[in-house]
């Protein structure tokens, strides 16, 4: 079951009205759904006028449910009803709520350092690693001809 503290300032809004309109649900507590249907529709009409706009109240069907067709309204207290109009009065100020955009951050790609060889030093490096071949001494293209590999 719902409680008048529980509820939001428009349901809370609401409650008062069907209250205001018929105070015989104060006492009782109940209303039936052709009681909602009738004093909605008769609070619809007086909108143009500068009567109290209110929405359907089909949060109240879900959860306060005595038996079929009656409901139980979460009635306020003395207090409850005072706390409700002190805050209709001391309505705050609308700030407009300014939209930040979430800058992503680039991702950096982890990388192992390696020690940064120009293609001179390295190749510099693999001819003084290698072996001294002499024209002369060694033809590689004799070396396949004699293993049966034709160039």
């Amino acid at each position: 079951m719902l409680k008048f503290a529980d509820l939001s300032m428009s349901q809370k809004k609401c409650i008062v009205a069907l209250i205001e309109h018929s105070p015989a649900l104060k006492k009782s507590g109940r209303i039936s759904l052709k009681e909602v249907i009738a004093i909605t529709q008769e609070l619809a009409k007086k909108r143009a006028k500068g009567g109290v706009k209110i929405g359907y109240p089909n949060w109240l069907f879900k959860s306060n449910k005595v038996e079929r067709g009656v409901y139980e309204m979460p009635v306020p207290t003395a207090s409850e009803l005072s706390d409700y109009t002190k805050q209709l009065t001391s309505k705050p100020t609308k700030v407009a709520k300014v939209k930040v955009a979430k800058v992503k951050q680039p991702k950096v790609a982890k990388t192992v350092a390696k020690p940064k060889v120009s293609d001179q030093t390295r190749l510099e490096k693999i001819i003084d690693e290698s072996d001294a071949v002499d024209q002369d001494v060694e033809d590689f293209n004799q070396i396949l001809r004699e293993n049966g590999i034709t160039v």
